[in-house]
């Protein structure tokens, strides 16, 4: 693998994206972020989540050339040492052909719940990809609603949003939607 440095802070960086999944345990975080550190790596961003009993992480890595080999020839250490199932692949730097910078797309919070029913999340997605719409984050949780109990599904994403995009007709597309599969929902400008 070769990872495609850029420039940060006046001196090359290249970074990486760790993803690991196991079992959940306490001190998985500890013996990864120990793992990145012994061998040079920063652990600059990261998402992670215990998902019923399964932990889940992705951890974006900066560090040269030589830290991010030895962090992924060493990968098999650290499945060893903590049973994570886990893979390194080259992070995309900013402004490479194909991404669209900060200058191009405006980044919105698109908050919406509703009682639980299948196929919530594809619906939603495929409106914002018809927009031209690039999910950037999503955070999604089944919860009881209150006095019913009933499940409500809730979902909170951040995206951007082409600034060649009409915030009216992006409106439109998601409140046709929203009303169709009643959900409720709050889209606002992240500032």
């Amino acid at each position: 693998m070769t990872f495609a440095p850029f420039a940060t802070y006046a001196h090359v960086m290249t970074h990486a994206i760790l993803t690991a999944i196991g079992a959940d345990r306490p001190g998985l975080v500890d013996e990864v972020s120990q793992f990145i550190f012994e061998r040079g790596g920063n652990l600059e961003d990261s998402r992670m989540v215990n998902l019923r009993g399964q932990f889940a992480m992705m951890v974006l890595i900066g560090g040269s050339d030589a830290v991010l080999s030895k962090v992924e020839s060493e990968l098999p250490r650290l499945t060893e040492r903590t049973r994570l199932h886990a893979e390194l692949r080259p992070a995309t730097p900013p402004g490479a052909p194909g991404t669209p910078t900060a200058v191009d797309a405006m980044p919105y919070r698109l908050r919406a719940s509703a009682i639980d029913q299948s196929g919530l999340v594809h619906r939603l997605a495929h409106v914002l990809r018809d927009q031209g719409i690039n999910i950037e984050s999503m955070d999604t949780r089944l919860a009881a609603a209150p006095y019913t109990g009933a499940p409500v599904f809730e979902m909170e994403l951040v995206v951007s949003v082409p600034r060649k995009t009409p915030l009216a007709q992006l409106r439109q597309q998601l409140g046709r939607l929203c009303d169709e599969l009643n959900i409720d929902w709050e889209l606002e400008a992240v500032t």
